[in-house]
Formats: structure tokens, sequence, C-alpha cells
């Protein structure tokens, strides 16, 4: 089969690769993961990685299995940029992201040049690029405070309140509003585990954030 990753995707997992590739042990984890719903949309609330992003999901309703797991289907067509499959996963699982000006990049910390930014999708106010962008203090200091495309100076939502992961939030645990909360704080770089306990009130609370 042909490998259409990046060799920067395979240096980030390399010491994962060495252990599982080509092993029983790899199938049994893509096995598993094709177990595990993309989102979760219970009564008053809802649970996804990184964006509740409503026309994408729906795109994606039908090419999912039970529970909305990943189909054989799904990860092919997710797996092919372009494809309105591949581009709903990457809402859902990435979160949006909005290309900068003509002739604007920027690099982040890993030395890896960007041609957009991802935004803060939960937020109301939109208006420029900064405000909109998330990630590093450094990097957000390199991006320009330069309005937006009209598209992009607010988003729509409406519904029960939304968790979600994937930002890399810093600093004490809390929620974003009663709306929002993200719940990843840099685990994986000594950040505490995070998490909500959610006992069915329409408007969440930081007081209900538990970690380690």
């Amino acid at each position: 089969m042909r490998d259409h990753h990046k060799p920067g995707n395979r240096e980030q997992h390399q010491a994962f690769l060495d252990v599982v590739e080509g092993t029983p042990l790899q199938k049994n984890i893509t096995d598993w993961f094709k177990t595990l719903p993309l989102w979760l949309d219970l009564p008053g609330l809802r649970v996804v990685h990184a964006c509740w992003h409503q026309e994408s999901i729906e795109l994606l309703r039908p090419e999912l299995g039970p529970n909305h797991t990943l189909t054989d289907k799904a990860i092919l067509f997710g797996s092919r940029k372009g494809h309105p499959v591949y581009e709903a996963l990457e809402v859902v699982c990435k979160g949006p992201e909005v290309k900068l000006p003509a002739g604007i990049t920027f690099e982040d910390e890993g030395g890896k040049v960007r041609h957009k930014v991802r935004v803060r999708w939960w937020q109301e106010d939109l208006s420029t690029y900064r405000k909109a962008a998330i990630g590093p203090p450094g990097d957000i200091a390199m991006i320009p405070d330069v309005p937006l495309p009209e598209e992009w100076k607010g988003y729509s939502y409406s519904g029960p309140p939304v968790l979600f992961g994937h930002y890399w939030f810093t600093g004490k645990p809390e929620v974003i509003s009663p709306q929002f909360a993200c719940l990843d704080y840099s685990v994986a770089k000594d950040g505490p585990l995070v998490a909500y306990r959610w006992d069915g009130e329409p408007a969440l609370s930081s007081k209900k954030l538990a970690w380690v």
C-alpha cells in the first residue's frame, strides 16, 4: 500500500510505529479505533474531539457506522485531501482553519511554516486573524491583527453545552463559558489530566472540573 504520510507525520509517531507497524497489534489497535464514536450527542450535552460543526457532522452521518463510528469507506475517503469526507473530518477532529492573507506566513514552535491558523470557533468575536487564532503565545504574536474574511467573523452555534479537547489549553482549568469547555490542558507536556463531572446541568461551571 502506498504511504501518503509526509515525513513529518512519521517523525511525530516513529517511536509508536517502531513497536506496532507490521505486527498483529497494529490491526488490533485499528479495529479498536473503529469502535470509538467521532462524537456524542447526548440529551443535554455534546462531546467532540475538536469542533462541533453541524454542517460537517451532517455530511459525515451517512458515511459512518453505528454510534457514529468510522467505516472502511469513511477512512478511505477521509484520506483523500479535497474529498468532502476528508474536509469534514478535518473540521470535527482538528478544528476549522482559515488561510492567512496572501504572502503572509509564520513559523510555529516546531519550525513548520504555516499558511493557515486554527480558529477559536467557540468565540463570537472573530473580527481579526489574531483575535481568532488559537495556539502558543509566541505563534499568536506573529499572526497579523488584520480583519478576517467576512464569512469568518462569527460562528453560529445553537444547542446544548459542548465539551471538547485538542487545543492544548494552559493554566488553571476553567470553562470557556457556560456553553463551552476544553478539557485538553497539555497532559503530554506535563499539564493536568482534566475531566468534567456533568450531572445534567444546562450550563457548564468551572466548579465541575476535576484534574490530576
